[in-house]
């Protein structure tokens, strides 16, 4: 999966839309500090992916904590236009 900000953009936005269904709109029922929250832990695990070289897995953790990010995001600039 090689290329530029706009196509790794893309294609975490395609997998993001495919776990629509997972995911069920929930994440507007929970606050902004634990959408963070919630994509620290996945980057810290993550990072632990990292170590023992599992890419599949860490590359599902690093899309999901973007995914919980883009929410806490839509949340805050939600926020700001009311």
């Amino acid at each position: 999966m090689e290329g530029d900000v706009n196509q790794i953009l893309g294609f975490v936005c395609q997998c993001i839309a495919e776990k629509e269904s997972l995911y069920e709109q929930t994440w507007r029922k929970i606050p902004v500090e634990d959408l963070i929250a919630i994509a620290r832990i996945k980057t810290y695990r993550a990072s632990t992916l990292l170590q023992k070289n599992e890419k599949n897995k860490l590359l599902d953790d690093l899309i999901d904590s973007i995914a919980y990010l883009l929410f806490a995001i839509i949340k805050v600039s939600e926020d700001d236009l009311r």
